[in-house]
């Protein structure tokens, strides 16, 4: 019976052959009035205890105080035979009459829940050559067997909160009658139960869900309804016979396009409050409207009176993306910079009131501002230009990225900003590597005297300033004071070095985010070290969601990569001040730059292939297939084909050996001449083992020359450096890139070696850029040695081919970018190419 209802034994496969068998015939004619009135009534009564639904039969029980009575129902011609277990035929068809009852709504409820899929419903037709469905019925018409009084009729209505629902009625010239639910009649006679079954399967296979109690079955997405509507809806007023009420009579004429844009207005201070508009033609929704549209998933929904309507393709994108932004928070106001990210989108059509068009030229002319700071006579004119525009760009509510060209002074034009007092005597903070501390310190001293200056360290915190004054924090100190961080409010916090807080999830990047200031400034020369993604990490700390999420991002570089970059920097122009030395700082002499391509010598050559035949062996030739289940091996592998590079005996098992290596060969060949004219030489090198072994060589064979080392074990690095700078005559200086690529001054150098080229250039430019900045008066000389015919060689090209992609976005940084996306093969990135060794 509908509701309560016997305990059920069945398979999946019993389910479909009775679906097909009761959905080719008409049983009900094969008994007796009697039987069937008796059967009714068990039926209506409940009195069924048990069904046991089986391939080929089905059980039918019925209990009465611990005495079981059954029939077994069989298919026979097309037609139900029974067999009982009691003596009285009539007691035993009224129990299997019941039954069958009981099974069409078994059956039906299964289908529901677990519909046959479409072509294994025709299938199983085909094999029975038979079809659920009568394929030459009459549109509109349905089919109903000569024997049915009562034809199916499904009503669909469809309504804001309810979805669409499809309600089975049974018609009998102008009455409907329901066929579920608690005003059904189960004993009517000359049912079109095929037709019902029929509908039950293919309601199913729609995703409709059944609703007992109200008789009906449902579709709740829009999406859902949409693509029945289209696709399915047709095919069904072809089989049954559909009334379409109300708002579902607008199925058939499809979606509507919808129109989609978002008004912007002005607030107090820097906010602004979005909101959206929607029109289908020159119906404009109103708030409630637009508030449902604005939850919809795929841009489908259903809007009263105007039945299902759709956002252009075009705009679905940006749709999603404006609604994932507006759920973080569930925000109506948002700061003004926000409008660049809304203008960038391709398809999202925004409007803005004149205040905020006004504020929108105002922030992208910045540079045109008139109103000049006072500012100290030393600094250069385009010093002063980029301290004023970063004060216009804190004025009108932004924050901005100092990307100026390394040696043309960012710490400079920073102080000059932090060196005003404010109203609210809130302090200053500057977090920068530890090495450059004494940077600012010394900067400060020498052109900011009144500035009062205090480091960040194990005995002092944030909580004991008693005055403004100026904080300087290593990023390793910011880190362990990140609980401090929340009791005080700065003026500005300035993050020098920018680009190391690429990584998101680390401590100290998360740190820098929690810091609380009314105005933010990073400085970097090098914004993009590897992936464009590192400048989504520096806005984050800026001007959070400007970039959106990450993970979209990080998506449309890999989808779209030059659209993307063309997006990127129009969404961050703006707010990045970029200057080069060529540009600026004309009067800065000139850089010459030559890469030497070094034979390896025979030593060299014999590791190298030893080397990568090997790595081929074990690894085979998929590079992706390597960098995904061996990455540390490969990364092993590639660091020992550079230091073989370089000098065969910097490989472990030859560290006892003598020098072998055409870069060191070649240097030793050239400092003779260097240190003869008088020249400075900055040697730089990854490797502090390579260093070590040119050290031991200069000492014997240039022993009267001044020599110096700069490196991660260098205690005083100050030392060091002023010993060079101050060494009247020749002097070499050998560093290491971490040591000194970062605050570290040497523009006495005359010639720069650089012994290994690194993956990111924006590496070798920081190293470059130690010596040629502004003070110095003669020309700097670089030399690059690459071992030729090595993976060096190879990534060196690489470089030079993809830098236009990345100067795109800001200047002339160039990333390197994943070694998969280049590289097909292993050998195609570390095999040796033959050259004829140098004798050793």
């Amino acid at each position: 019976m509908f509701n309560g209802g016997p305990s059920r034994t069945f398979t999946r496969e019993a389910v479909d052959s009775w679906l097909l068998k009761l959905a080719r015939a008409d049983w009900e004619p094969q008994f007796s009035q009697s039987s069937l009135d008796s059967g009714r009534e068990l039926y209506r009564q409940g009195a069924i205890t048990a069904i046991d639904l089986q391939l080929h039969q089905a059980i039918v029980s019925r209990k009465i105080l611990r005495k079981e009575t059954y029939s077994v129902i069989e298919w026979s011609n097309g037609k139900p035979a029974m067999r009982f277990s009691t003596q009285d035929s009539e007691l035993g068809s009224a129990i299997g009459i019941a039954g069958l009852y009981e099974i069409e709504e078994l059956v039906g409820e299964e289908q529901i829940l677990h519909p046959i899929p479409e072509d294994e419903t025709t299938s199983k037709a085909r094999e029975k050559e038979t079809s659920i469905v009568d394929p030459t019925t009459d549109p509109g018409e349905g089919k109903v067997h000569d024997a049915a009084v009562y034809s199916l009729v499904v009503i669909l209505e469809m309504s804001t909160s309810g979805g669409l629902t499809a309600t089975p009625k049974w018609k009998k010239g102008r009455s409907h009658t329901p066929i579920y639910g608690p005003k059904s009649q189960p004993d009517l006679e000359g049912l079109d139960r095929a037709a019902l079954l029929s509908f039950v399967a293919k309601a199913g296979q729609r995703g409709f869900s059944f609703e007992k109690r109200n008789g009906l079955f449902r579709l709740r997405k829009w999406k859902t309804v949409a693509d029945f509507a289209e696709n399915f809806l047709p095919g069904w007023q072809k089989h049954f016979r559909i009334l379409l009420k109300g708002d579902a009579s607008l199925l058939p004429e499809g979606q509507r396009r919808l129109n989609w844009e978002l008004e912007a207005r002005s607030t107090k201070g820097m906010g602004m409050r979005v909101r959206e508009r929607f029109h289908i033609n020159n119906f404009k929704l109103n708030s409630v409207q637009s508030r449902r549209i604005g939850r919809a998933r795929g841009g489908i929904t259903f809007v009263p009176g105007q039945g299902l309507v759709k956002l252009a393709t075009e705009q679905l994108e940006d749709f999603e993306w404006w609604r994932r932004e507006r759920d973080i928070g569930a925000q109506t106001h948002w700061p003004r910079y926000m409008l660049f990210s809304l203008f960038a989108r391709k398809y999202l059509k925004a409007e803005s009131d004149g205040g905020l068009a006004i504020w929108q030229k105002s922030v992208t002319e910045a540079e045109k501002e008139t109103k000049k700071l006072s500012l100290p006579a030393f600094m250069r004119p385009y010093q002063k230009e980029g301290s004023t525009r970063l004060r216009t760009l804190h004025r009108l509510g932004c924050h901005g990225l100092l990307a100026d060209e390394m040696g043309l002074g960012k710490t400079i034009q920073t102080l000059a900003l932090l060196q005003k007092k404010s109203a609210k005597d809130l302090p200053d903070l500057v977090v920068c590597p530890a090495a450059v501390v004494p940077v600012w310190i010394k900067e400060v001293n020498e052109h900011f005297p009144r500035v009062k200056v205090r480091v960040l360290g194990k005995g002092s915190l944030f909580e004991d300033t008693e005055e403004h004054c100026l904080w300087l924090a290593s990023y390793t100190q910011l880190r362990r004071h990140r609980a401090s961080l929340d009791n005080v409010q700065f003026r500005y916090a300035v993050l020098d070095e920018a680009q190391l807080i690429k990584n998101p999830k680390a401590k100290v990047t998360q740190a820098c985010v929690s810091i609380q200031a009314e105005r933010r400034l990073a400085l970097s020369g090098t914004p993009i070290e590897n992936s464009p993604l590192d400048l989504w990490t520096i806005f984050r700390y800026l001007m959070p969601g400007l970039l959106g999420s990450r993970r979209e991002l990080e998506l449309a570089l890999q989808e779209h990569p030059d659209e993307t970059a063309d997006q990127l920097r129009n969404q961050v122009s703006p707010f990045v001040l970029r200057r080069i030395k060529a540009e600026v700082a004309k009067e800065l002499p000139p850089k010459w730059e030559t890469n030497l391509t070094c034979p390896l010598t025979e030593e060299q050559s014999r590791e190298y292939r030893i080397l990568a035949n090997g790595a081929q062996a074990e690894h085979g030739d998929d590079l992706q297939s390597s960098m995904k289940n061996a990455p540390t091996h490969i990364f092993s592998l590639l660091t020992r084909l550079r230091q073989t590079c370089c000098d065969a005996s910097l490989l472990p098992w030859r560290k006892n050996s003598p020098p072998s290596g055409g870069k060191t060969n070649l240097l030793m060949g050239k400092l003779p001449d260097l240190i003869a004219s008088g020249s400075k030489t900055l040697i730089f090198s990854q490797f502090t083992s390579y260093l070590a072994i040119l050290k031991k060589l200069i000492r014997e064979d240039l022993p009267d020359a001044p020599l110096y080392q700069l490196t991660g074990n260098t205690r005083d690095r100050g030392a060091p450096v002023k010993a060079f700078e101050e060494t009247k005559g020749a002097a070499i200086m050998l560093a290491s890139l971490k040591a000194a690529g970062l605050g570290v001054t040497l523009r006495t150098a005359d010639y720069v070696f650089l012994m290994d080229p690194w993956w990111n250039p924006a590496a070798e430019e920081q190293a470059i850029d130690r010596a040629h900045r502004i003070g110095r008066k003669k020309p700097t000389f670089v030399y690059r040695l690459i071992a030729k015919g090595t993976v060096e060689e190879r990534v060196c090209e690489l470089q030079r081919k993809k830098r236009e992609v990345f100067r795109r976005i800001i200047g002339k940084i160039e990333p390197i970018g994943t070694l998969t996306e280049h590289f097909s093969s292993l050998s195609e990135l570390i095999e040796y190419r033959e050259e004829p060794p140098l004798e050793d």
